[in-house]
């Protein structure tokens, strides 16, 4: 069963009420650790409780694509604003099987480092909790922190081991 939530736009980076903020160097170029991201390449061995990913646009992939993330726990639908391969990746999560948050967004940034032969990767989640995740709030941050920043230190392996 789908849960609608608010679809946000990039201004969302800057109004959203919580974020969680991963920062990690990766020994692989910006447009690699994109194109990780982006296609969905070998997911389940560096995001954490990674099921599938469905594409319900067709290619080529953009601005406006969408795809279907399904975890262990839930499964989201992702609408994506940025596609700037080696640069930004964004993407508003405008539904979701869990009734968690009232309002996602996620926002990657992909700085070179070294020449280029490195990448600074800047992983923000900005949400809303949804009402009834409110007295909860924080344990249930502690774990979706958690899960980002090992699925961060995990994909910093998987690109170094695969370039």
């Amino acid at each position: 069963m789908w849960f609608r939530t608010t679809p946000s736009d990039l201004s969302y980076v800057d109004s959203a009420p919580q974020r969680i903020a991963n920062v990690v160097t990766i020994d692989a170029t910006p447009e690699r650790v994109f194109d990780l991201f982006a296609t969905g390449e070998r997911q389940e061995a560096w995001f954490q409780d990674f099921v599938a990913c469905r594409w319900t646009s067709p290619e080529p992939h953009a601005v406006g694509t969408t795809r279907e993330i399904e975890l262990k726990t839930l499964t989201v639908k992702e609408r994506f604003l940025a596609w700037d391969r080696g640069q930004r990746l964004t993407f508003s999560i405008d539904g979701i099987t869990l009734p968690i948050v009232k309002q996602m967004l996620e926002d990657l940034r992909f700085e070179p480092l070294d020449g280029g032969r490195r990448t600074r990767l800047v992983w923000h989640v900005f949400y809303t909790p949804a009402l009834v995740m409110v007295p909860v709030h924080g344990a249930a941050r502690a774990v979706f922190s958690q899960m980002f920043r090992r699925s961060a230190e995990k994909l910093q392996r998987f690109a170094e081991h695969h370039p």
